[in-house]
């Protein structure tokens, strides 16, 4: 008899909380508090679900580096740090997994409020302004994602579903830095230390959009609400977000105020991917697959990418090669990563009727790439041999494993997709 999975999830979390707390009685023990949340990570691929066994390798993987990451920083609160990013990718396996509401909700806070803490360390003088900016803004983008969600779940009529919908929008854009609710993200991006915001910038994405999916797509088909209203809002929120996002990143010139509105226009990407889910829900087919493809794939670029830029960003330079190769993923350059997100991308937009908005994809595509080139000259400065550099090239592997038609990556996420619709 297999072993739920909610009992793994449960093993996991227990692991990592419990086997973590006795590696911070003393600095000599605090050197292996690294082990249990890595454990308790690794046995998350502990599932006979093979839809789901893709998508929680590559959490798997993005965990072990964000964990990875944090140990070049003389963290104030070093281990309790490494716990907190195995309960984010916990969390997140979670949203997936589960369609209770209750508890895709609690997964979405579970992946939020560790952010709170990872913000605030640095130098203390600028991480309190920081951090207390940040944390207010999450605190909003919550209430807002809660009581948008709980709207359009209750039965609503029409125009109280819009409601809804348009509050758990806001929610999620503020949440994840779509413009317009992208106020916080220069600021926090600039100012905070760039290895926990490594952190904030690509695993915190990954979970609320994959619990606003799941939410509206599931309460699309019980009230029969038609998409037309909703994607064109969605829409809206991209084309704001990419715009802005690349015109801001060209107009900068720190680099790390140049990744923030970069950000914001990946995630406006992604938005758009969201949009074509949408349009494709009624009828659960080639549009909503290749729409979820795309949305996975891009918030994968993005957390591989941007965990590989901040790195180089604490260092102050690293290996051009790999500095390079990321840039021109994240413009989109056939075969890489960044291409086959985008490309999927567009083909839902197409499929599902808004090819107006897979054109104006491609053009902010186009934009982008004077900023990603500047980025690719200003940060590659050459190989220094430090741990920083064996992260950035593993970040590049990632990226250059799907130079051939990533038959081994897109399979098993399309299957995960059948697995969504399934669950719906």
């Amino acid at each position: 008899m297999s072993i739920p999975y909610t009992y793994i999830l449960l093993a996991a979390t227990i692991i990592s909380v419990v086997g973590t707390a006795p590696t911070l009685l003393s600095e000599e023990t605090r050197k292996y508090s690294w082990i249990a949340p890595l454990i308790s990570m690794v046995i998350l691929l502990i599932t006979t679900n093979i839809y789901l066994m893709a998508y929680i390798a590559f959490l798997v993987i993005i965990g072990v580096l964000g964990v990875v990451t944090l140990m070049r920083l003389n963290s104030p609160i070093r281990g309790v740090d490494y716990m907190l990013v195995s309960i984010m990718i916990i969390a997140t396996v979670l949203a997936l997994y589960t369609s209770d509401l209750a508890l895709v909700l609690l997964s979405l806070m579970l992946v939020s409020a560790p952010t709170y803490l990872l913000i605030l360390m640095g130098d203390p003088s600028i991480s309190i302004e920081v951090g207390v900016k940040y944390v207010v803004n999450m605190i909003i983008a919550t209430v807002l994602f809660f009581v948008g969600a709980i709207m359009i779940s209750s039965g609503p009529s029409l125009i109280t579903y819009i409601i809804g919908f348009s509050l758990l929008l806001l929610g999620l854009s503020l949440e994840v830095g779509v413009a317009p609710m992208h106020e916080w993200v220069p600021d926090v991006f600039t100012a905070g230390n760039p290895i926990p915001v490594s952190i904030i910038a690509s695993i915190a994405k990954i979970a609320p959009f994959i619990v606003a999916v799941k939410i509206t797509l599931t309460s699309m088909e019980l009230y029969k609400v038609s998409p037309y209203y909703l994607a064109y809002i969605a829409s809206a929120f991209a084309v704001i977000s990419m715009f802005l996002g690349n015109i801001g990143a060209l107009t900068s010139k720190e680099s790390p105020r140049v990744l923030a509105y970069s950000s914001i226009a990946n995630m406006g990407y992604v938005m758009s991917a969201f949009a074509a889910a949408i349009m494709g829900a009624q009828e659960m087919g080639i549009t909503l697959g290749l729409a979820l493809v795309g949305l996975l794939l891009q918030l994968f670029m993005n957390a591989v990418g941007k965990m590989g830029f901040f790195n180089t960003v604490f260092s102050k330079g690293n290996n051009a090669v790999s500095t390079w190769l990321i840039s021109l993923a994240f413009i989109g350059t056939p075969p890489l990563l960044g291409f086959w997100s985008k490309l999927y991308i567009i083909l839902a937009l197409v499929y599902g009727n808004l090819t107006w908005l897979a054109i104006l994809l491609v053009i902010n595509s186009v934009i982008s790439v004077p900023y990603y080139v500047r980025l690719a000259r200003e940060l590659g400065t050459g190989w220094k041999g430090s741990l920083a550099e064996g992260l950035i090239i593993v970040f590049t592997i990632i990226v250059l494993s799907t130079t051939i038609p990533p038959s081994w990556l897109i399979k098993p996420i399309m299957n995960l997709v059948n697995y969504l619709i399934l669950s719906l």
